[in-house]
């Protein structure tokens, strides 16, 4: 990561340090790892030597008796790196979950019961034996992630030292430049982003009329400008981050919007329907709810308007969806964008009093109005 920043250009060293790092440290530092509910099938039968069994009466111990027994196949998909889960987290115990095989996107397990017994008896044992295992897989994976946000808060500290440290050689070198009257063909400084302070948050009294929407549409607006000034900062880098995943973009923006608004926004959320990328929540109401998607052709686009309007509450009245194009021509897909928003049947009309801001109007299944900002990435 060191050797990557001191390559920076001065162009992209207009980006801000805050930018730049959490960039940098969302690429260094590997996705959270994500579980996903348990999918229980029939696993079959298995013959297991029982001859050690001190509960079963076996006449010659000396030679294996074997037994059949059921099982249900129990799949826990995730997502993220299978070898992460071969690590020992910073915080464990001396009894780390089993499993039956690792594969690349899920944990199998498997429960064996003996058909000899009550039915109803049977299903008890095996729903407690499955339970208490995915509860000491999330526990772990809890521990793995919270190393991993430490490892990420270190490497955004390392990575902002190693910033600074490249600008001050730069602006030395521009220095000279100046000094010596040598034309450096350094470009404007479109796109640069200024640390900012934290900002204030002003909401409707909870007394005033429900219909009223709990998120103003100035503070709406303002974090869309964090959301866009951040967009061009990746932008700009987009040869450095475009191999990053969903996961490790939507923690630039979260962290960028957190930089704002003093940590009030979470990732991978429960709101309503599922899991949302991005939840901005202030005294206790949700003001903001985002998704982030890449690219993939318009009915994966409408696919995601429809999951980010089934994750909406009939109080959550702004939204956003955050588009990465890293492979089609950016201009291709900001006219499929603005075509299947038109034809998605939850549209109403284009609201144009946000500037800058491509923002729609959407109803939800209540019929309750939502303001959702559909904005689009270059990551080319």
């Amino acid at each position: 990561m060191e050797d990557e920043i001191s390559q920076l250009t001065s162009d992209e060293l207009k980006n801000s340090t805050d930018s730049l790092s959490l960039i940098f440290a969302s690429k260094y530092t590997p996705a959270q790892i994500t579980l996903h509910d348990p999918i229980k099938e029939d696993g079959g039968e298995v013959e297991r030597d029982v001859s050690h069994r001190q509960d079963l009466m076996i006449l010659d111990r000396s030679t294996p008796t074997y037994k059949t027994y059921k099982r249900i196949k129990v799949r826990l998909p995730f997502d993220g790196d299978r070898d992460l889960l071969k690590i020992r987290p910073g915080k464990h115990n001396l009894n780390p979950p089993t499993y039956a095989s690792l594969k690349s996107n899920e944990i199998v397990y498997y429960a064996e019961y003996s058909a000899d017994k009550d039915p109803d008896e049977i299903a008890d044992k095996i729903q407690n034996e499955i339970e208490n295992w995915v509860e000491d897989v999330e526990w772990y994976i809890e521990q793995l992630n919270t190393s991993i946000r430490k490892m990420e808060s270190r490497m955004e500290q390392k990575a902002r030292r190693a910033i600074e440290r490249r600008r001050d050689t730069e602006d030395t070198h521009q220095q000279v430049m100046e000094v010596l009257d040598v034309d450096d063909g350094s470009t404007t400084d479109v796109g640069y982003v200024s640390p900012e302070k934290k900002r204030n948050i002003e909401l409707p009294s909870q007394d005033e009329d429900s219909s009223i929407e709990v998120m103003p549409d100035q503070t709406f607006t303002e974090v869309l400008e964090v959301i866009n000034d951040l967009g061009v900062n990746l932008q700009r880098s987009a040869d450095r981050v475009r191999d990053l995943d969903e996961e490790s973009l939507r923690d630039i923006f979260l962290m960028g919007i957190n930089s704002h608004y003093a940590g009030l926004a979470t990732g991978e959320t429960f709101n309503r329907g599922g899991k949302t990328d991005i939840l901005l929540r202030y005294e206790n109401r949700n003001l903001f709810v985002a998704e982030c998607k890449f690219w993939k052709g318009q009915s994966v686009y409408t696919d995601a308007i429809g999951q980010l309007l089934g994750n909406l509450t009939a109080r959550d009245t702004h939204a956003a969806l955050l588009v990465f194009s890293n492979r089609t021509n950016i201009n291709t897909v900001r006219d499929r964008v603005g075509t299947a928003t038109d034809h998605h049947d939850q549209y109403v009309t284009e609201l144009p009093d946000f500037t800058d801001h491509n923002v729609y109007r959407f109803e939800l299944e209540n019929g309750t109005p939502v303001k959702i900002a559909v904005k689009v990435f270059d990551l080319q």
